[in-house]
């Protein structure tokens, strides 16, 4: 106030005393006195209410602090008093931003730069508007959002942020070259973004090139150490190619970093799957469903493994089927009651097939003949594919069914599958997927079809009430069973399976205990069914003949460990590892089948069969030995063996277990007569009688069931026990408490090599080369300004801003580091959890758990699981 006496004695104007009080308090902001600044400005603005200069710098030092609707007062009235200002403009582009009204802040900033083409500050707050603007549209929007990231980099050619979110967007349209492109100039000019890094190793998992995508995601954690989704991923990685103990290290990292990463979980239950420890895998899926109830795949991995169990009773596995289908039901909506299907007995029917599985996997060999035989005249077949990949033997069974009828739906939501199926009228639905990788269980929920069976894909109850029947036989499901199931039991007759072997096979060697000397058991199971129980039966029959060997072949035995655990069991009781040959994946479908040739008699598993590992060892003349429970998992392989008459193989007992493959193994004569006829005997069986499967058994059955709805059978509907939803564990946890000091995450029971409790391994800091620096752009203050240029447009074009009166937080400065949207991640095809079938290379009928990123291979996967992966981060904010 002093200074107003001084300008008022020497005699001078309001205005000019106001021009001379701006002057002083530009000078002060430049020294960094911003309050006595704003306090002289505002001395100003109370001589002279139209100081211009005054009242755009007290919009910029209020947008500065954070006061937006005094930034907006002050700097309207500026443009107001010039209407050319720039830097006026500028100003209410900044607070439009920080309102989140990017569209609107993005005319501003145009504006100015049409009065001013040359300031960078500008350039770079728009290019920083249209980012934000196009993270706000791509949710709806993917290609309105590229269009604004794309000018932004003609505001900004080198803005790391706008590349990266091309590449997300991208990748969202499956064009990932251009993704490819777009991540590789970013990391060009921000040589520390561990997100492209990540992504770009995404994409190239998803191209089954491991290698590189291995190399991208170390060059995520070498700038971020710390980056749990990238520990995830690599955890993912290691795991699909079978490098177990590396899996274990980053799977264990990721959940160090994040204890609550409830995907790191499941994923490390996939991995202690392959370890063959039911019980850790387990612990994990639980602790994966107590972080995460509401997520679909931990879930069903869950429903999955205690198929596998010894000690678990049938009717609490099918209590738990039956709570996660109550829960499942309430979140997919209401199913359909009505359906507009003509119900007339013998007319025409629909039949639609749903699976993830049409391509050269193990369920593709059993639903082969339902698509190459049935009867065109009484059918029209509906295929919807949610297959994430293709293959020939896609293409072989498309070619089976008109084009306008093979319709792919993955990615589509369950309501609009639905929807495409009734709109197709189809009036029998049959799923093959069950609990397995990638199965729409959401679609049949909804219950777009009258009639719904749920056939070959799983060996249990999917729970549903939405599905009528489930397809059996009198074998696998005798007439007393006690197990129970939520679908009524149909029972083929027969055997309840069509099997349809590749086109290119092996031809069958000589017996080789003839060359060897000794006979040779063979395994190819998976070790997730190769339990203690098993183990100490198949040292029995090694013990009872002497001199024999073991061969087993499986994923999990590319890990040293893995291989010393195995051995461990086996002598335990008294087996010397000279008599074990284990073997890891064989490159090919051929190879897998050929490796038969090194095998004398096969030795199935329990308390879950084999299905297509056995159907594989019979066409390659290797006769097989079984145990038969009391459920449908345990009798399998029962059925196969006696559609081809060796029923006799099969055993009631452990000790006639033993009895029966030493009867075999003392009999060479006859073990080799029967291997050299075993595979003609096999394709002339009703298990290989395509045409007589369709035309005698399924075909009749499919009219039957048509015929009961015509007549007035109601459709099965899901009922819900309660009003409450059952608790996500229910009906209680299976995995067996921790003993006292055992740590949360461990290796195998039994590694040589045990991992630490639910703690990191030491992280190396990162190694930065000396040109990685990242871009620094403007400070918050020169964000915010500009230089007052005079131009030639005028207030009529630009749009009116209003205070609000609740205003988001200012966006980070230009120069402020880039950040992610916390959560916002995706696979190569999005969704909220992202899904994964480990696809291996041979063919071997082993479902596996059902969550993860997708990762394909050649050949035929047995294995579905649903494994939490392959993380790819998603947009990020400028």
């Amino acid at each position: 106030m002093q200074a107003t006496a001084n300008f008022e004695m020497q005699g001078m104007s309001k205005a000019n005393q106001a021009a001379a009080l701006a002057d002083m308090a530009g000078g002060m902001k430049a020294a960094g006195d911003w309050r006595g600044a704003a306090e002289r400005y505002y001395e100003a603005i109370s001589l002279d209410p139209d100081n211009y200069v005054a009242q755009v710098n007290l919009g910029t030092l209020c947008l500065a602090v954070g006061d937006l609707t005094k930034a907006l007062e002050h700097s309207e009235k500026a443009y107001a008093l010039e209407p050319r200002s720039t830097e006026a403009m500028s100003n209410i582009g900044s607070i439009c931003r920080s309102q989140g009204n990017y569209q609107v802040a993005a005319q501003w900033y145009r504006a100015a730069l049409r009065l001013n083409p040359n300031d960078e500050n500008i350039s770079v707050n728009l290019a920083i508007t249209l980012i934000n603007q196009g993270l706000q549209l791509k949710a709806s929007d993917t290609k309105a959002a590229i269009k604004c990231y794309r000018e932004a980099l003609v505001h900004c050619p080198t803005n790391a942020n706008a590349f990266y979110n091309l590449g997300v967007s991208y990748a969202e349209l499956g064009k990932f070259d251009k993704a490819l492109i777009n991540y590789q100039l970013t990391v060009h000019f921000d040589p520390r973004c561990a997100e492209a890094y990540n992504n770009m190793g995404v994409i190239f998992k998803e191209q089954e090139q491991i290698e590189k995508a291995l190399k991208y995601y170390h060059l995520a954690i070498q700038y971020n150490p710390r980056f749990a989704q990238t520990l995830n991923n690599l955890g993912v990685a290691y795991t699909t190619s079978g490098r177990l103990t590396e899996a274990l290290e980053y799977l264990s990292r990721a959940v160090a970093v994040s204890p609550t990463y409830a995907e790191a979980y499941n994923n490390l239950g996939w991995l202690f799957w392959d370890h063959g420890d039911l019980a850790q895998a387990l612990r994990m899926y639980e602790r994966c469903i107590e972080l995460s109830p509401a997520s679909k795949n931990p879930s069903q991995n869950r429903l999955l493994a205690l198929n596998y169990l010894h000690d678990v009773s049938a009717d609490r596995v099918f209590e738990a089927h039956k709570a996660w289908a109550e829960r499942f039901c309430r979140e997919v909506g209401a199913p359909y009651t009505s359906w507009p299907n003509p119900k007339v007995a013998g007319r025409r029917l629909r039949i639609g097939y749903i699976s993830p599985d049409f391509f050269h996997h193990s369920v593709s060999f059993f639903c082969h003949a339902l698509l190459e035989h049935h009867n065109r005249e009484h059918f029209d077949v509906f295929i919807y594919a949610n297959a994430a990949r293709e293959d020939d033997k896609t293409a072989l069974l498309q070619s089976m069914v008109p084009a306008d009828r093979w319709k792919k739906v993955l990615g589509k939501t369950g309501q609009e599958v639905a929807d495409l199926i009734r709109a197709d009228q189809v009036d029998i639905l049959v799923e093959l997927a069950g609990h397995t990788a990638n199965n729409r269980l959401d679609v049949v929920a909804l219950k777009p079809a009258p009639v719904q069976i749920t056939y070959i894909g799983y060996n249990n109850t999917t729970g549903l009430g939405a599905i009528d029947y489930r397809l059996v036989d009198e074998i696998v499901d005798p007439l007393d069973t006690t197990q129970p199931f939520s679908e009524e039991l149909v029972r083929i007759p027969g055997c309840f399976l069509c099997y349809t072997p590749p086109a290119r096979i092996p031809e069958v060697d000589a017996l080789p205990a003839l060359r060897n000397g000794f006979v040779t058991f063979g395994s190819f199971s998976c070790l997730a069914k190769v339990g203690d129980a098993c183990v100490a039966l198949w040292a029995r029959v090694l013990h009872e003949v002497p001199g024999s060997r073991l061969l087993v072949k499986n994923k999990g035995f590319y890990s040293p460990d893995v291989q010393a655990t195995f051995v461990n069991k086996f002598k335990e009781h008294g087996i010397s590892e000279h008599r074990l040959k284990l073997m890891a994946l064989a490159p090919t479908s051929y190879d897998h089948l050929n490796i038969y040739n090194e095998v004398d008699i096969a030795l199935d598993t329990f308390p879950y069969s084999n299905t297509t590992t056995t159907c594989e060892s019979l066409l390659m003349g290797v006769p097989a030995v079984c145990l038969a429970g009391r459920t449908h998992g345990s009798r399998v392989c029962l059925t196969l063996l006696t559609a081809i008459g060796l029923g006799d193989f099969a055993s009631n007992t452990n000790d006639d277990y033993v009895v029966k493959a030493k009867r075999l193994a003392s009999d060479l004569q006859n073990l080799s007569m029967l291997r050299n006829n075993l595979r003609e005997i096999m394709m002339k069986s009703p298990l290989c009688d395509g045409p007589g499967f369709m035309k005698n058994k399924y075909e009749p059955i499919l009219m039957e069931i048509w015929r009961l709805y015509c007549q007035g059978r109601p459709p099965s509907m899901q009922v819900f026990s309660s009003a409450e939803s059952p608790d996500p564990l229910a009906p209680g946890a299976f995995a067996p408490p921790l003993l006292p000091g055992q740590p949360f995450v461990q290796g195998p029971a039994g590694s040589a090599q045990q991992q630490a409790a639910v703690v990191a391994p030491p992280l190396a800091a990162p190694t930065v080369p000396a040109n990685a620096a990242a871009l620094f752009l403007p400070s918050p203050l020169q964000m915010h300004t500009a230089a007052m240029t005079l131009g030639n447009i005028g207030a009529a074009s630009l749009p009116v801003v209003l205070p609000t009166s609740k205003v988001s937080r200012p966006v980070s400065p230009v120069g402020s580091p880039m950040s992610t949207t916390g959560g916002n991640v995706r696979n190569v095809v999005p969704a909220t959890w992202s899904q994964v079938g480990w696809h291996t290379q041979h063919s071997t009928a082993y479902p596996t758990p059902t969550c993860g990123p997708t990762a394909v291979s050649a050949g035929v996967s047995p294995s579905r699981r649903k494994a939490r992966g392959a993380r790819m981060l998603q947009g990020r904010r400028a």
